[in-house]
């Protein structure tokens, strides 16, 4: 009678966790958006023919093509919605939380199962990732399938060996055609396998590996491109990870939330507490759950450090469900009531810091490409077509998918290529009233600013920026300033060290500082970074106005940040540039400092001078600084929101 109670409370508890996995992810289903990943996963799926479908995958991911042979037909047959597109990676993802459950509940009890399933069902990291049409929530789906029969195989019924293992070779097979981590995911549990076969299957296991390494020849050459391009990593954007990396990962995971950690802390030590009780035909595996959910990420680490880099969060999804079984693994079935008390704790914390701390559905369900299409046209049918003009930052034929969703199409400049001196072409052109701008770099809205200096639009997401800015004033909004500095040769604060034996008067008898052949570098403006910015998230805008006749004279705008005598960051920017006009221009460099590590470098200095390059003869008007409050929420999917 008790037994059954105790089966009842955890058949009903599994019940609400997956509810709450499906409603977590089905949130607002059709206000999901698609992310860059998505959109250009989206593209390399449309093909004319099977054989350009695997050559676009193959040469322009370094992925395998399972997932985008899966999205071509899928897409074929339902269209190319977003809740169309990324249903039934929502499914893969729901799915995964019962396997991972019931994966648990076999290897030690369905207390270790719900503890596992309910912190799958709530972080930020699964649903996320679930909720995107990647290889992501595919993975843990087939590599949880893969378990489920890898185990059922050793450790089920002999009457049903045959069809688990039939099973483990279909999901192994599909995990190695999704993600090479995936793969190597597969790799790893297959060789666990050889420490549990017996006489009696061994034969039949070592049969499996090899059809799951037959199946696999037909995506060799692939594999081999890949191979070819110096690894399967992404050296263009991706740094080598730092040592702590597996330490801010699990602060990811868990929120960056300290009510998640405290009751993270509270499982694991009740975990620990029940360690010496534990039965100890258990502890083969428990050696399982660890060596899975963490040999895979040393195995990226190390890959990462000595060959590509190709560690990012992404990679953790298939084996996470094995370390979160892992923390909690010790537990024994508990009471009823305690059991019931403990998922209900991870249940509301996880869901109150996914809503409140991480921000989920504000931040994720804002993408880059579909909020500069929407605000773009929302601008443009307000205003009028001829009155607005825009710039974005985008890749060619992204604007394209959200043209076709809104039936509606605009002209704009693409600014994705580097080039300030085109870029100010371009906006001496306008006649129009207004400028929408769509993560531009920094410096082009200090260029806009010349001609349309009143800011009517400000939004901030994960990635963006968009701006809309007008030549008359109204509604206006304004920057909040965390520090300013000028140095116009009248004036000049603490911070500005040099001679002033070069300042003389221009034509209109205003102070201006003189450069010439024996001048190499104008006065210089030094400060602790610490100083003038409270953020990494804040903006340094920092602008010269520059006269020169002479038109070989290319003189540089510098920003250089410094730990004692050790560059640690240097910009600069040619009056080249920024030189449209014969005589007088403005140079810029605006730059966000996300990048940098404050905390690794928490003396730094901030130096800001015109250099000299060229040792001509020019005039320097002015140089100022001034560093505003930005994007909070840039990075705000993978670091804590400030």
């Amino acid at each position: 009678m008790q037994a059954s109670a105790k089966s009842t409370t955890n058949s009903l508890l599994l019940f609400v966790v997956l509810l709450i996995a499906a409603i977590l992810r089905f949130w607002n289903f059709s206000e999901i958006p698609f992310m860059y990943d998505e959109l250009s996963a989206l593209i390399r799926a449309q093909a004319g023919s099977f054989s350009e479908l695997i050559i676009k995958a193959k040469e322009t991911d370094v992925h395998p093509v399972g997932i985008p042979v899966f999205v071509h037909y899928w897409t074929l047959l339902f269209g190319k919605s977003e809740m169309v597109v990324k249903l039934p990676f929502i499914v893969f993802s729901i799915v995964s939380v019962y396997y991972s459950y019931k994966i648990a509940e076999k290897w030690f009890n369905a207390t270790v199962g719900l503890f596992t399933s309910a912190c799958l069902a709530t972080l930020q990291f699964p649903i996320m990732y679930g909720q995107l049409e990647r290889p992501y929530a595919s993975g843990m789906l087939f590599s949880v399938l893969m378990v489920w029969c890898w185990t059922n195989f050793l450790f089920g019924e002999k009457a049903k060996q045959n069809r688990n293992l039939t099973g483990f070779v279909i999901a192994a097979s599909l995990c190695t055609y999704n993600h090479y981590f995936s793969l190597l995911f597969a790799i790893i549990v297959g060789l666990t396998g050889l420490f549990f076969v017996n006489r009696q299957n061994y034969l039949k296991y070592i049969l499996a590996g090899i059809c799951i390494g037959l199946l696999f020849v037909p995506h060799i050459p692939v594999f081999l491109y890949h191979l070819s391009l110096g690894g399967v990593g992404e050296d263009g954007w991706l740094g080598k990870p730092d040592n702590d990396w597996l330490y801010v990962f699990l602060k990811y995971l868990f929120h960056f939330s300290r009510i998640v950690y405290a009751l993270l802390f509270f499982l694991i030590a009740g975990s620990l507490y029940f360690l010496r009780k534990q039965n100890s035909s258990h502890y083969k595996m428990h050696i399982v759950a660890i060596v899975w959910g963490f040999a895979p990420f040393l195995i990226v680490f190390f890959y990462s450090v000595l060959k590509s880099p190709v560690l990012q969060y992404s990679t953790m999804t298939f084996s996470l469900p094995f370390l979160l079984m892992s923390l909690f693994s010790f537990y024994p079935d508990i009471s009823r009531t305690l059991k019931t008390v403990l998922v209900a704790a991870i249940l509301v914390t996880n869901i109150f810091t996914l809503v409140n701390v991480r921000k989920h559905y504000e931040v994720f369900y804002k993408q880059p490409y579909e909020q500069m299409a929407e605000n773009s046209l929302e601008i443009i049918n307000q205003k009028g077509e001829k009155n607005v003009s825009v710039a974005l930052s985008v890749i060619d034929g992204f604007m394209d998918y959200y043209f076709e969703k809104y039936k509606q199409t605009f002209d704009f400049f693409n600014a994705s290529t580097p080039n300030p001196k085109a870029f100010k072409a371009f906006i001496m052109k306008q006649t129009t009233s207004f400028f929408v701008a769509g993560n531009l770099p920094p410096d082009y809205i200090e260029i806009i600013k010349e001609k349309y200096p009143y800011m009517i639009l400000k939004e901030y997401g994960f990635t963006y920026s968009l701006y809309c800015f007008s030549k008359q004033k109204t509604n206006e909004f304004h920057e909040t300033v965390v520090f300013t500095d000028i140095n116009n040769f009248q004036n000049k604060s603490k911070y500005w060290l040099g001679d002033t034996m070069s300042v003389v008067r221009n034509d209109s008898s205003r102070l201006v500082y003189k450069m010439d052949s024996t001048i190499e570098y104008s006065p210089v403006f030094q400060a602790k970074l610490k100083e003038i910015t409270d953020s990494k998230h804040n903006i340094i805008n920092i602008k010269t106005i520059i006269y020169s006749s002479d038109s070989t004279s290319n003189p540089v705008l510098v920003m250089n940040i410094q730990n004692a005598d050790t560059s640690l960051h240097w910009n600069g920017a040619d009056y080249f540039w920024f030189n449209n006009k014969p005589g007088k221009n403005a140079v810029y460099i605006s730059e966000c400092l996300s990048g940098f590590n404050f905390k690794k470098y928490p003396e730094a200095e901030i130096k800001i001078y015109v250099w000299n390059r060229n040792k001509k003869s020019f005039y320097i008007e002015n140089i100022s600084i001034e560093v505003i409050k930005s994007n909070p929420f840039i990075y705000s999917l993978y670091h804590p929101i400030e």
